[in-house]
């Protein structure tokens, strides 16, 4: 296809991301600046924010009023809705309360229902597989139908988990209900980033860090009590409790939720929300993958190894339709191409595999092998996470990272190496010692892991990248009771508790070797690092503002174009931004001119010139050159068609635009580096002010569409995201 030749071209740039700490708490930025907080000895604070910044899985261009009861109206001083803070925060915690309380309960459930650690290790996997599988789906759902409705459903579903455990006659209930819990504590973190961004947007203010923190620090809280509260509720009532507790937790979030969430007519995005495809077949092989996975290594042995089978041609039909799919469950494609990020989330599973069997393994034996109370286990866990707070604290504001990989791993080794020494006899001051051991990684591997991936990942699919480094560190949680069940059959016994230190160990050792390995994680965070060594580009948002009569101008979103993959961003999520544009435009009765290319059927009107580059041959396909069905159907949009690269040479576009009182546009599309850049060029030659939505266009080739972006066009205009064009509509166009 001409219109799409490819025109290799070299990039370069810089960029270096920090983390906030926490093995599971993502509090990154971007824009090279550093999150710092502290992790409990259970990773999983959500705070996450899949596009490395103040936003999660949210919709932009939207704002959030500030409400005295349901559908008031928005605030108009430009201050952070704090009524928000309060539901925002008790969701956050869901998670992380049920999660971290469970290590001490599973040895007195066990008991209860006369069964090994191996069954009730499901309740851990089963929490954490629900997770995996029901965020991302429950963050498109909130995209479309906003915050409000998915909080309360999921909170409400939060409390008949907790009544379903409270009541539950057998362990197989119970596993439904842990179910239950992941799945309805999956709310409320995209539904918190969605009241982020809305907010951030509507106040200007683009990363309300004083609210990250407290999201942080919520999750991160709870994490360090949560197994001390659960040795307290068993020991005052028993292991009910740490599930009977989500009731009251349940109804207030709902009573806040009701009182204070806006309903989305409260939202000043005025188009109707649009439902996103949901990976449907994606999620069934993920879910395929994983449990005969879980089922082989609860009980290896060669009679299961059909199981094993099943996981590999599971994984495989997962991966082919992952990388096929327009909107895929797991974005795999961010693995093109980038080896130090594949060895990113490699260490992350590595990591979180020993970090989670670590927890869950020795509190086990805890409470059978050196007989102590649930609540004694409990407080002996203390030190772990007083360890994971400290190192935190005191690394979390150095953006390097090999330092940190190196001495998490190393640490990490020693603690699993530890265990050896452990033995029914062992003084509490020892045993207290080994959880600082393992406290300490805790603090380091997912800070530094998070810093590695800002710095690694492309920014085109920085949200895709910083999503699928929570998956693999769900992933680790999911397999890691497995490994527990495997040597605890029986009970936590001190022999069992000594061959799982050496299947740790046979994990931590090939997390140090591969960190070794990597040479990329030397220039990781090091001033002046060159982006050829870091592989992320400047980022920083330079548009700054959209001129009283703004036109956007999309260029060549038609079936023929739609068909090709693109890169580095897929044509299915460019034309997805550009119909949020769009709608954000006519909403506020700009122009939308839509840019189509086409030829005669014998090529008679296509550029005649040589190229060394051949014109493809043959027919076109009938429709090639129709427009996407997604943006046609609206009649006040003006619809021009060309047979160049550039949407105004041989076309009445400049007449339109002038005509309507244009003088800047706004410019998405395929190709970056054709038909995109050729009109951008042709526009500031025009005298138009040119905007360019760097995420709302890709190429066929990424270093020409990196090139385009990084050193043609801040010579045109200025360059931005959806999400960065979006807010600047809504302040300059209310």
């Amino acid at each position: 296809m001409t219109w799409l030749r490819a025109r290799a071209r070299p990039d370069g740039g810089t960029g270096s991301g920090a983390a906030g700490a926490g093995p599971e708490s993502d509090d990154t930025r971007p824009d090279g600046g550093t999150g710092t907080g502290a992790a409990g000895a259970d990773p999983h604070g959500d705070d996450v924010r899949p596009d490395g910044g103040a936003a999660g899985p949210a919709s932009p261009g939207l704002g959030v009023g500030r409400r005295r009861g349901a559908g008031r109206g928005p605030r108009r001083d430009g201050a952070f809705d704090r009524r928000l803070i309060t539901p925002m925060v008790l969701g956050s915690i869901l998670n992380p309360v049920n999660s971290s309380m469970l290590a001490v309960a599973l040895v007195p459930i066990g008991h209860s229902f006369g069964v090994s650690p191996a069954r009730t290790a499901w309740l851990v996997s089963a929490l954490y597989l629900a997770t995996a599988v029901g965020q991302p789906v429950i963050g498109r759902l909130v995209d479309t139908y906003g915050p409000r409705p998915l909080y309360l459903a999921g909170t409400s579903l939060v409390g008949v988990a907790g009544l379903t455990g409270v009541l539950a006659p057998h362990l197989g209930v119970l596993v439904v209900s842990r179910v239950l819990l992941g799945l309805g504590t999956s709310a409320a973190y995209p539904a918190s980033m969605f009241l982020l961004r809305a907010e951030s947007e509507r106040t200007g203010v683009r990363s309300p860090s004083g609210i990250l923190a407290a999201l942080s620090i919520s999750g991160q809280v709870v994490a360090v009590v949560g197994p001390t509260l659960g040795g307290l509720l068993i020991g005052a009532g028993g292991w009910r409790l740490i599930f009977g507790v989500n009731v009251p937790l349940s109804a207030a979030c709902l009573v806040l939720g009701a009182l204070y969430l806006p309903r989305r007519r409260a939202l000043t995005r005025s188009a109707p929300g649009r439902a996103e495809g949901v990976d449907v077949p994606g999620m069934a092989l993920f879910a395929g993958t994983l449990t005969p996975f879980m089922l082989f290594l609860m009980a290896p042995a060669a009679d299961h190894a059909h199981l094993l089978a099943i996981t590999v041609v599971a994984a495989a039909c997962f991966a082919v339709w992952e990388l096929r799919a327009a909107r895929p469950f797991l974005d795999l494609r961010v693995l093109r191409g980038n080896p130090a990020l594949l060895a990113t989330y490699v260490r992350q599973l590595l990591a979180y595999t020993t970090g989670y069997a670590f927890l869950y393994g020795f509190t086990q034996w805890l409470e059978e092998g050196r007989s102590l109370s649930p609540s004694a286990a409990g407080l002996l866990l203390l030190p772990m996470s007083g360890a994971a707070v400290a190192v935190t604290a005191l690394t979390g504001r150095r953006a390097e990272v090999r330092g940190k990989l190196v001495t998490g791993a190393v640490v990490q080794v020693a603690g699993c190496a530890a265990l050896l020494a452990a033995a029914p006899s062992s003084p509490v001051w020892l045993l207290a010692l080994v959880g600082v051991l393992a406290g300490v990684p805790q603090g380091l591997n997912g800070l530094a892991n998070q810093n590695a991936l800002y710095a690694q990942a492309d920014p085109a699919r920085m949200g895709s990248s910083a999503g699928l480094l929570r998956t693999f560190t769900y992933l680790g949680a999911v397999l890691a009771p497995a490994a527990d069940a495997a040597f605890f059959r029986e009970g936590a016994t001190t022999g069992g508790l000594h061959r799982l230190s050496l299947l740790l160990l046979a994990v931590a050792v090939p997390l140090l070797a591969v960190t070794l390995a990597d040479r990329s994680l030397r220039r990781v965070g090091r001033p002046g690092a060159a982006a050829s060594d870091t592989g992320k580009k400047d980022t920083a948002m330079a548009v700054t503002t959209l001129d009283p009569r703004s036109a956007l101008v999309v260029i060549d979103l038609q079936n023929g174009v739609l068909a090709a993959s693109g890169s580095p961003h897929p044509t299915s999520e460019v034309l997805t931004r550009t119909v949020e544009l769009a709608e954000a435009f006519r909403a506020r009765e700009l122009p939308v001119v839509l840019v189509r290319v086409t030829f005669a059927p014998d090529g008679s009107d296509a550029p005649p010139g040589r190229s060394e580059v051949s014109r493809p041959a043959g027919a076109r396909p009938a429709g090639w050159d129709e427009l996407a069905g997604e943006l046609a159907g609206h009649p006040e949009d003006i619809v021009v068609t060309k047979r160049n690269w550039s949407a105004f040479y041989g076309t009445d576009l400049d007449l339109q635009l002038r005509r309507r009182g244009v003088t800047q546009i706004v410019l998405t599309g395929v190709a970056t580096s054709i038909g995109v850049e050729s009109t951008a060029r042709a526009a500031h030659e025009h005298g138009y002010h040119v905007t360019l939505a760097t995420d709302a266009m890709t190429d066929l080739d990424g270093d020409a569409h990196r090139h385009s972006v990084e050193k043609i066009f801040p010579r045109l205009g200025e360059t931005g995201t959806t999400a960065d064009i979006l807010g600047l509509l809504a302040k300059t166009h209310a």
